[in-house]
């Protein structure tokens, strides 16, 4: 009996302890959304949850707004041959990497695409009531063409009541400059894009956000666009 009560009962209790433990810490864990310590284990994680194949990280970077607060913290871009895929991370207890999202962008046919790696409206208070005023967005392009060397990205906010993209381009969007981060895959800061201004009396009305994008070679000559509004 005290062999029992001196030496087996506490190693019992202690395993019984390390278990329960354990067992919190993976319901915890379950609870947060599986979060991983390294991006790379969250990017293999994204990529099997949608029976997606493992590729390798060409390029990654972290999501910055002037404004307003975004809803990641970082990007990674996965390439699988001619396959590239953006996932979208956010940092949980600032610790881990959990992931919020997985888009592939097939680019077998296009040497040239755009993708919106994070967007956040921007509201201002007029005349004591909250109104949107548009919105920061984080562009990110992938161009595979071998003689790029300058990218440059080109957001609009179009509303449904106006006619003509492309004057309304040139009269209001806004235009920044994508560096080169490797692997085919180029990034910027956050652009910040006035709404579509509305027309006196206009009750009900839509925008659509619009990201257009050039490539051009060491001498200027454009190589590829990407116009969202073609086809």
């Amino acid at each position: 009996m005290k062999r029992f009560r001196y030496y087996i009962l506490p190693r019992v209790c202690l395993v019984l302890s390390v278990l329960v433990l354990l067992f919190g810490l993976w319901v915890l864990w379950l609870s947060l959304g599986r979060p991983m310590p390294t991006r790379e284990l969250a990017c293999r994680q994204a990529e099997t949850a949608h029976f997606a194949p493992h590729g390798r990280t060409v390029a990654a970077g972290h999501v910055r707004f002037q404004h307003t607060e975004p809803h990641l913290d970082a990007w990674v871009v996965r390439r699988t041959g001619g396959r590239f895929s953006v996932v979208e991370l956010g940092r949980t207890a600032g610790l881990l990497w959990s992931v919020v999202d997985l888009q592939s962008i097939p680019m077998e046919e296009e040497t040239l695409c755009v993708y919106q790696v994070d967007y956040a409206p921007v509201d201002t208070v007029v005349n004591g009531r909250i109104e949107f005023t548009g919105g920061e967005v984080a562009p990110l392009a992938i161009c595979t063409h071998p003689e790029a060397a300058r990218v440059e990205v080109s957001v609009l906010w179009f509303g449904d009541w106006e006619t003509d993209v492309y004057a309304a381009l040139e009269e209001r969007g806004v235009t920044g400059e994508l560096t080169d981060m490797g692997g085919g895959v180029w990034a910027g800061p956050a652009l910040f894009v006035p709404d579509a201004p509305k027309p006196e009396g206009l009750t009900s009305s839509s925008s659509t956000l619009y990201l257009f994008c050039r490539a051009y070679d060491a001498e200027g000559n454009l190589l590829a666009v990407y116009d969202p509004t073609a086809g």
